[in-house]
């Protein structure tokens, strides 16, 4: 960050970043420098990013990988969990985003394709501040946030707050074409429904300085999340093209999320200078209640009303989560050009998610419970961990870092309607690399290993089927093991004065990869579920650079490329698919003026993805955002228009040579913008010492 300063009785901070900063280890995208963002939520900031993705269910994903780990200011988090989570947090309450593609062992192991961490915002300079934004979107979006904050030399405060509704459709539509018998079943289904979300999301904390050396940190931050789903699907079965049955299902899926997370952080500075102790603590715990109600309407070919032409089903879904997480972690320098860290972590987690589904029974015309359905599934987890990593100077170019982390998990998921347990305890280690030789004139080779591990969650290791579509239906499977990933990352940097490139070659070999696998019956019924993948092999090249021809133009590029070799024995049958991947993500941005208007547009393309039975593919779209600087820099008005040309969406194929399914899925993605920010007080600090001395206190996230 750059900073300019004048030397009066007090000294004004105003700082100006770049959108995207990168490090050997990480990036940081700064998203209060995204106008194409600003109104929306965190779902269409991710976007942006270079290399991530996220799917119309907020699966996110990072080089075509969807094993990521999701951390809320550093931590797991359960903000971040449970559908449609990421959503509900607004770009407004977003200070940066973190991407970690490599991670060393210091961090926690879980994510094989790497860390994404989303860092809330928490004034750090002295004075009084307070920021109100306020954001109106086409098709009944409208978005609200408010932060304040108090510091001094003793203690920091500060409070933030947002509301985000949206209003809008999600339509899907699918075909699917089975060969069976000499015979061939085509099932066309339509789907139009509308999509409604309301989120309310905070966070307050308090740091105090008890000393030159010595700050406690504690905040406690939530989410309160509605959504509701209603549909009309359309459907119709033909054999041999002649249609032999229709029906239409209503939808009504409404749900709610409640999240808090507690966190407690003592940091100590040694007086020596060359280390510190960082002791934390952080409670989640999460809420999800869902209903389903759902209802059926049949027909006759020609027309006419069968004897039993009404059927409905009711669904009641609940899922209680709880982690803490405790950590202690020590940095040390021995010298000048040597440095270790250390550290523990302890991880408890519990889970318990329940279903319960009645119907209609036309036999007997009586509403009965279905045995095949109703469960209650309990997930005990606990993670005891340590780690230890050493770096080396060993000259002005070259230094390397290397470090392992040990690691018992225990593991019990437990079916209580079934009386079934799945014990699966495992002893990890997880060795870390990285090198670097340049220096800021060459510019900087980097190497890294790291291996890391993607656990199964409860909602992919629950057997019991989710009732949304009955003839594509969605459960989990108990007996899937964790996957392991060995990455490999080979890469240069160069930083001129306007402009820098930044290319990685990387290698991913994966040891039982999880991937969903899509079964399909006689009956005409699909069932989605996950499986150990046999093997799994990812390499291609990501390059990102920026360039600023003149002050005012500025511009981000970026390019990933891979390739994927699959392959996987599923009962007894062999499967295997390959194929080249890749997308590219463009981001301009004009300045004129004075700095006080600026234009953004962002683009991208994503070629299809490929699963071992078949491709996907998100169609992206352009976004275009303005904003204008007002009364000193204190008040901002910004217009934006997101997928100006209504292309988002999403596509998968699956064929497995007796079946063919295509689905195509679209939602409301073009939306006008309108928001107003206005910032209270003077963003002060005294005297150049106390800046450093408040920035050097501060407990990292």
């Amino acid at each position: 960050m750059k900073i300019k300063s004048q030397n009066l009785e007090e000294v004004v901070i105003r700082g100006e970043s770049s959108l995207m900063e990168t490090s050997i280890d990480k990036r940081t995208y700064n998203v209060e420098e995204d106008m194409t963002a600003v109104g929306g939520g965190l779902t269409e900031v991710l976007n942006n990013i270079p290399s991530v993705e996220v799917d119309n269910d907020g699966n996110v994903s990072l080089r075509g990988s969807g094993s990521v780990t999701i951390l809320i200011d550093g931590r797991q988090s359960a903000l971040s969990s449970g559908d449609g989570a990421l959503d509900g947090i607004p770009a407004s309450a977003i200070e940066r985003i973190e991407l970690v593609t490599n991670p060393s062992a210091k961090y926690n192991p879980e994510g094989t394709a790497g860390i994404i961490n989303i860092v809330l915002k928490k004034k750090k300079l002295r004075g009084i501040n307070t920021n109100v934004q306020l954001s109106a979107a086409s098709e009944n979006l409208f978005s609200g946030s408010l932060g304040f904050n108090i510091r001094n030399e003793k203690f920091n405060f500060y409070v933030n707050y947002s509301y985000r509704h949206r209003e809008g459709f999600r339509n899907n539509f699918n075909e699917r074409t089975s060969f069976y018998d000499n015979t061939t079943e085509f099932l066309k289904q339509g789907r139009l429904g509308t999509d409604f979300r309301e989120s309310h999301t905070g966070k307050v904390g308090s740091d105090f300085f008890i000393s030159e050396n010595q700050v406690l940190g504690i905040s406690v931050s939530g989410t309160n999340t509605d959504r509701i789903r209603r549909g009309k699907q359309e459907n119709e079965r033909y054999i041999d093209d002649n249609l032999t049955q229709m029906w239409d299902r209503k939808v009504y899926d409404p749900r709610n999320r409640k999240s808090i997370d507690i966190n407690a952080n003592y940091k100590l500075d040694f007086n020596d200078k060359k280390g510190n102790i960082i002791i934390a603590a952080t409670q989640s715990i999460g809420d999800e209640d869902a209903i389903g109600e759902f209802e059926e309407f049949y027909l006759n070919p020609n027309g006419t009303t069968p004897s039993n032409p009404y059927r409905f089903q009711n669904q009641i879904r609940s899922d209680f989560r709880s982690k803490f997480t405790f950590s202690a972690d020590l940095e040390r320098s021995i010298n000048d050009k040597m440095k270790y860290d250390a550290g523990l972590q302890a991880i408890i987690n519990r889970q318990n998610e329940s279903n319960f589904l009645e119907y209609y029974d036309t036999l007997t015309g009586q509403v009965v419970p279905d045995p095949n359905v109703n469960n209650e599934l309990v997930f005990n987890e606990n993670i005891l961990s340590a780690y230890g990593i050493f770096g080396h100077q060993v000259s002005e170019k070259f230094k390397y870092q290397a470090g392992v982390r040990l690691e018992q998990a225990l593991t019990e998921p437990k079916l209580l309607t079934t009386n079934e347990s799945f014990e699966n305890n495992y002893f990890s280690f997880f060795p870390s690399l990285h090198l670097t030789y340049g220096n800021d004139k060459q510019g900087s080779f980097f190497g890294s290993y790291s291996r890391r591990i993607n656990r199964p969650s409860t909602w992919s290791l629950n057997p019991f089927p989710v009732y949304s579509d009955p003839l594509n239906l969605r459960k989990g499977n108990p007996e899937i093991q964790p996957e392991y990933i060995n990455s490999y990352e080979l890469g240069y940097e160069k930083i001129w004065k306007s402009a820098s490139i930044t290319g990685t070659v990387y290698f991913k070999e994966t040891v039982n990869r999880i991937q969903r696998i899509r079964q399909f019956f006689d009956d005409g019924v699909s069932v989605t579920t996950f499986a150990n993948v046999d093997e799994s092999y990812d390499y291609g090249v990501e390059v990102v650079s920026t360039y600023s021809p003149f002050s005012w133009w500025k511009n981000m590029l970026a390019l990933n490329a891979y390739e994927s070799r699959l392959s996987a024995n599923i009962d007894g049958t062999r499967l295997s698919n390959k194929g080249v991947s890749w997308d590219v993500k463009l981001n301009s941005t004009f300045s004129f003026f004075d700095n006080t208007t600026a234009i953004q547009i962002n683009a991208q393309y994503i070629a299809p993805r490929y699963t071992v039975q078949g491709y996907y593919q998100r169609n992206p779209g352009i976004d275009i955002g303005f904003t204008r600087t007002l009364l000193d820099k204190k008040m901002v008005l910004g217009v934006r228009v997101s997928d100006v040309f209504n292309q988002k969406g999403f596509y998968f194929e699956i064929n497995d040579g007796d079946v063919i399914q295509e689905t195509d899925y679209k939602w409301t993605t073009r939306r006008l913008y309108l928001t107003l920010s206005y910032k209270f007080g003077n963003l002060t600090t005294k005297n150049k010492e106390l800046r450093e001395k408040i920035k050097d206190a501060e407990i990292p996230n």
